[in-house]
């Protein structure tokens, strides 16, 4: 019986091995193709949104705003992922409709050519190429992100057939080859941003292969052509470089991560052995006895050290921690195989497989703004061709059936539970917001909700209401639900609400990909806002719940953030006293204290910061805004004018400083408009963006009206009405007809600055 079952193990294994693209379809097909429903989850409604925009506006894909953090901003200020997978999207919805299954079958082809990219590499690196596209399909990281919306898994597409192009190209030399190559790899770059830090992988290899400087290095000017075309254009279309946005952006949430290095290593490690978990698996295939009870005995010793010293994890007990061990040392097993390879090989693959391991991790696990398994998707191709390439030879035949089809197996399974939790989670958001909408929409006419992701996602579509806590007031008697697991939620008091439903949904029991409570943040992780400490995480898995919630008193969400704020000063408070002489504590603790009421304090922070660091930007702009709260209009507008200087292309600070200075021009109010005053400063903030600010010259129109000057007001609100066509800002543009057809009957703006429209 054994004899037969392994004839038949090596009969499939040689069928596959003939006919690779078919099985690496099939495999795709069975293992994703149970999740073809999954609800729109975690960040899919970011894509799919802007899918819908380019729809209406092709070339303007980001110019509407979203509630996605509590209160109305800018998409381009939210998604900071380049456009090309909502385009790719907005081309299936065109064709099928905004429909989960057409949406998802189409992630399905996407998946299917990032395995075979990755079988066409390994094809050109190691002896078993099939082998490596599998190993990297039953990877938990791509399995998951396989089921998502989201830019990864096109992106690692892209990319890996860049990399097989340039490969081939370096071996023949062929144009159309390096062409190829570097379309792919600046597409790339144009679906995901951090696909920048991939782009060295194409140099060195080409160092490695061509030994010397020559033609071949131009090639490499097409992705960073590309990639500078789309910054000057987003800087064209938004008044900023996405590119820029998006590093700067990086740079401010890095202490959402916190932690020094060490620990950080710590979550990289442990994300690295979860998301790449087929690599622990195959240990026993990969080693020789010794070798491998040795050093599985020194890994687990490590990892078990790192975890009880630092106490990572020590509130979840000793099971979330027995997890976190084995995971820690699954990620030092890898990156030890890696190293290991290259000191026995000691050639130009070796050498690639072990630089694309270890800049992958510096970048995902140690530099990264926050430690997220999707950043780890792009190490897997390496990690399954370094695997494939030390499994056994083919006059191993007998030893490989079952050292390569047991892990497999395994890891598929794993993967595929991995997988099936977050479908779970996924759908039950989408069932819960369905539910909840048609029995209280009809009989309220709206609801409000808090919460975002799919749930805002399904709950939009039915024409549910976010709640801005930066506006919304709700009145007695009105609705608001809210999910118990969800992110950026202000429990109300029960003071102010009653409950008067709460739906509870099973999910799936014992596996979680995102839940505090069990330390499983698959999404991302950190210390000072964690949601997880692994991106999976086995153990109970509470139960879904979502209130219905009926005000009782006028409801106010500034007012409820206050114990948060409060928090947010101890923790400011904290942080000043461990690094005194940094202008960033001084300026965080001042807009804790400014969010508290707490003006004059605040300012004494900000201005503390600016004799630290006269040219710390955000200290500007915060006394700024800290400022026009004590109605100093003229005295903000001075330290946007500062902020605005040092950092020009800021578009937060170049719409505050038009808010401002419009209401200088415009407002109702005699005693506060000052036309000369507001002239002054909209010519000096005209200057400062290079006249080429829409919003800004709209400004300097109106203040120009307001003086008397109503030729140049027109001939100024009509440069501004050409770059808000230029830039399909259509709300601006409309704005701008009005004003200027009021400027030719001669008369000033009288308009509050909430009134203005086009921002």
């Amino acid at each position: 019986m054994k004899n037969e079952q392994h004839n038949a193990a090596q009969k499939i294994i040689s069928w596959a091995e003939k006919h690779p693209l078919i099985t690496i379809a099939l495999f795709t097909l069975l293992a994703l193709g149970p999740f073809i429903d999954k609800a729109v989850h975690i960040d899919d409604p970011l894509f799919v949104w802007t899918a819908q925009q380019i729809l209406k506006y092709p070339g303007n894909f980001a110019g509407f705003e979203v509630n996605w953090y509590g209160t109305m901003k800018p998409m381009f200020a939210i998604n900071m992922n380049p456009p090309a997978q909502s385009y790719f999207l907005a081309v299936v919805m065109a064709v099928f409709g905004e429909h989960e299954i057409p949406m998802h079958a189409a992630m399905l082809l996407v998946s299917f050519a990032a395995a075979a990219g990755i079988f066409q590499l390994a094809r050109l690196w190691c002896e078993r190429p099939l082998a490596a596209a599998l190993i990297a399909l039953s990877t938990p990281v791509f399995f998951l992100s396989a089921t998502s919306l989201m830019c990864d898994v096109p992106m690692l597409a892209l990319w890996i057939w860049a990399v097989v192009f340039w490969e081939r190209a370096l071996k023949n030399g062929e144009a159309t080859n390096y062409l190829a190559a570097g379309v792919l790899a600046g597409l790339s770059v144009l679906t995901k941003y951090s696909a920048l830090t991939l782009l060295p992988l194409l140099l060195v290899l080409g160092g490695l292969r061509k030994k010397r400087p020559g033609v071949w290095l131009l090639w490499l000017a097409v992705p960073a052509a590309m990639t500078g075309a789309y910054e000057l254009w987003t800087a064209k279309l938004y008044g900023l470089g996405l590119i820029s946005e998006a590093s700067a952006y990086a740079a401010r949430n890095r202490s959402v991560m916190g932690g020094g290095w060490e620990t950080r290593a710590i979550f990289g490690l442990a994300y690295l052995g979860a998301c790449l978990l087929p690599v622990l698996f195959f240990a026993g295939e990969l080693w020789n006895k010794g070798t491998l009870i040795t050093g599985g005995t020194l890994g687990l010793a490590a990892a078990f050290g790192s975890v009880w010293i630092t106490g990572v994890g020590s509130e979840l007990g000793w099971f979330f921690r027995l997890q976190m061990v084995t995971l820690l040392a699954g990620g030092i097993h890898l990156l030890l195989l890696a190293a290991n390879e290259f000191w026995r090989r000691r050639d130009a693959i070796s050498l690639m497989l072990a630089l694309w391991l270890g800049s992958g991790f510096l970048f995902a696990g140690i530099l990264n703004w926050t430690v997220s398994a999707r950043s780890f998707l792009p190490m897997v191709p390496a990690a399954a061709i370094l695997v494939a390439g030390r499994l056994p030879r083919k006059e191993s035949q007998s030893r490989f059936t079952y050292g390569f089809a047991v892990p497999l197996v395994i890891s598929t399974v794993l993967s595929f539970l991995v997988a099936a939790a977050d479908f779970s989670l996924a759908n039950s958001d989408r069932a819960a917001a369905r539910r909840l909408a048609t029995e209280y929409i009809p009989a309220k006419n709206k609801i409000w909700f808090q919460g975002h992701w799919g749930w805002q996602y399904y709950l939009q579509k039915a024409r549910a209401i976010p709640v801005d806590r930066g506006r919304t007031v709700l009145s007695p008697g009105e609705i608001m639900v809210m999910p118990s697991n969800n992110t950026n939620l202000v429990p109300p008091s029960s003071d102010d609400v009653d409950i008067i439903e709460t739906l509870v949904l099973k999910i799936f029991p014992w596996l979680s990909t995102d839940h505090p409570v069990l330390g499983a943040g698959f999404y991302g992780t950190g210390i000072y806002v964690a949601r997880g400490y692994l991106p999976f995480v086995f153990g109970r898995v509470p139960e879904q719940k979502y209130f219905v919630c009926r005000v009782k008193q006028t409801l106010t969400f500034n007012l409820l953030e206050k114990g948060q704020i409060d928090e947010a000063v101890i923790q400011s408070q904290k942080a000043l006293k461990d690094s005194p002489d940094a202008a960033g504590s001084h300026n965080n603790l001042g807009t804790a204290l400014r969010r508290t009421g707490k003006l004059d304090e605040a300012m004494t922070q900000y201005r503390e910061a600016l004799k630290i660091d006269p040219d710390y930007a955000p200290a500007h702009y915060n006394l700024g805004n800290a400022l026009l709260q004590k109605g100093q209009v003229n005295a903000a507008i001075v330290e946007y004018q500062a902020a605005l200087k040092l950092k020009p292309d800021n578009v937060m600070v170049q719409r505050n400083i038009a808010h401002t200075i419009w209401a200088l021009a415009t407002s109702p109010d005699a005693a506060m408009r000052n036309g000369t005053n507001a002239v002054e400063f909209a010519r000096a903030a005209n200057e400062t963006t290079g006249g080429t600010n829409a919003l800004i010259l709209r400004v300097l129109a109106a203040a120009t009206a307001e003086c008397g000057n109503f030729p140049a007001a027109i001939e100024t609100a009509k440069r501004a009405l050409g770059l808000a066509k230029e830039q399909q800002n259509f709300g601006l543009e409309n704005a701008l007809k009005e004003e200027i057809s009021q400027y030719q009957n001669g008369k000033p703006m009288r308009a509050a600055a909430d009134d203005m429209e086009g921002w």
